[in-house]
């Protein structure tokens, strides 16, 4: 393949114009230290270092390869329908929402705050998990953070807040999601997400992953009233404060969704609260979106495609700034909308670019958990992708 010069890639694109998704909310001064983040809202106990937070990834985790499967998926389909969507393709993990965009809690909550949002879909959500892990497929439950349309009309005191005069201080909407948003600088917001998680924990999944865990970003974010804000403190501190929280109260490895433009950056200086060098003591697992219907000026290398080049960029780095130690497990597009072509050379350039550039293993995304073209490209032309080597990580550490 082409050579695709990640770096170049980074710094070029600050100057696009990206999709509104991906937005940035505000500028701030971009954070270039490592993370020991001494001093600041997310340091650890004195009594405890930064490696006893360490939860290791298993050898199934580290080469995981995955689809998501959506509430209503499972509802309809279940443990079988998972298996069937897999087993084709020589897939082995499973990313199976257990709170999820609209803000319902898909099993069967003892958290009273949450008891208007359970639509325990899931059904027997310890079974489920159960089963899926006798048939050896890595389970992960995707636990969407901050944006809800649920909670934050119900406790406005916990939600962003619209500091219009017309709208006198109800919650804001994002122009982006249409939802409501939790604050994420709300200190109650944050234990509610780490109760959440323990109870997800102890369903038996193998690895938690956190979704929507930033700030809102789109244009709407000018009129929005972040509450618990404190002067001085950014937005990334807020985040890493509760990911240590979650970090301390679990002992399953923990994952992170991060935009793309998280991956290419240095710090968060847009504002995003994501910040993958002031995150590392807290997590196991970067999970890149790397969708490249959101970065519509993205141009290739060469003769590389559009989205292969974008996958290997944000990956390779990420990796350059996260070390080998991490796990590295892309979000790959799974969806037609935005792409230059939706087919299994689409499909099979993103998990080549992935492999090539230092990722462990990866997943695909799409909304409506339809992956017919992804299961035609595994079964296909990328059959032979698959597993990754084990020390690629290391190597594109190295490098």
């Amino acid at each position: 393949m082409a050579s695709l010069r990640p770096a170049s890639f980074a710094l070029a694109l600050l100057s696009f114009a990206v999709a509104s998704d991906h937005a940035p909310a505000r500028a701030d001064e971009p954070v270039a230290h490592p993370a020991a983040l001494r001093g600041s809202l997310a340091e650890p106990p004195a009594a405890r270092g930064v490696a006893s937070l360490e939860d290791p990834v298993s050898a199934e985790g580290r080469a995981a390869r995955g689809l998501y499967f959506s509430g209503p998926f499972m509802r309809r389909y279940g443990v079988d329908g998972v298996l069937a969507a897999l087993r084709p393709g020589r897939m082995n993990a499973a990313v199976i929402d257990v709170k999820d965009g609209q803000g319902r809690v898909l099993f069967d909550s003892q958290l009273p705050l949450l008891a208007s949002s359970r639509v325990p879909m899931l059904g027997d959500a310890r079974a489920v998990v159960a089963r899926l892990k006798a048939a050896g497929v890595y389970t992960i439950a995707r636990l969407v953070c901050f944006d809800d349309p649920i909670l934050p009309r119900a406790h406005p005191d916990r939600a962003v807040l619209d500091g219009r005069r017309n709208r006198n201080g109800r919650p804001w909407i994002s122009w982006g999601t249409g939802n409501t948003w939790l604050d994420p600088s709300n200190p109650e917001n944050h234990a509610l997400i780490r109760d959440l998680a323990v109870e997800v924990a102890a369903l038996g999944f193998d690895e938690i992953q956190l979704d929507y865990v930033r700030f809102p970003v789109d244009q709407g974010t000018s009129y929005a009233v972040f509450p618990h804000t404190r002067e001085g403190t950014r937005h990334w501190e807020y985040i890493a404060s509760m990911l240590r929280q979650i970090d301390e109260a679990i002992s399953i490895p923990l994952g992170v969704d991060i935009f793309g433009i998280s991956a290419l950056r240095v710090g968060d200086p847009a504002g995003l609260g994501q910040s993958a060098e002031d995150w590392a003591p807290y997590v196991e697992v970067f999970t890149p979106m790397l969708y490249a219907n959101g970065f519509k000026s993205w141009t290739p290398t060469g003769d590389t495609e559009r989205g292969a080049s974008f996958v290997a960029a944000a990956t390779q780095r990420l990796r350059e700034r996260v070390g080998a130690a991490h796990v590295i497990r892309p979000f790959l597009q799974g969806f037609a909308a935005g792409a230059d072509r939706f087919d299994e050379a689409f499909v099979t350039g993103q998990i080549r670019a992935a492999r090539n550039t230092g990722a462990n293993g990866f997943l695909f995304w799409n909304p409506a958990s339809n992956f017919g073209t992804v299961g035609r490209a595994m079964r296909g032309p990328a059959r032979y992708l698959t597993p990754f080597p084990e020390d690629i990580a290391a190597r594109v550490a190295r490098r």
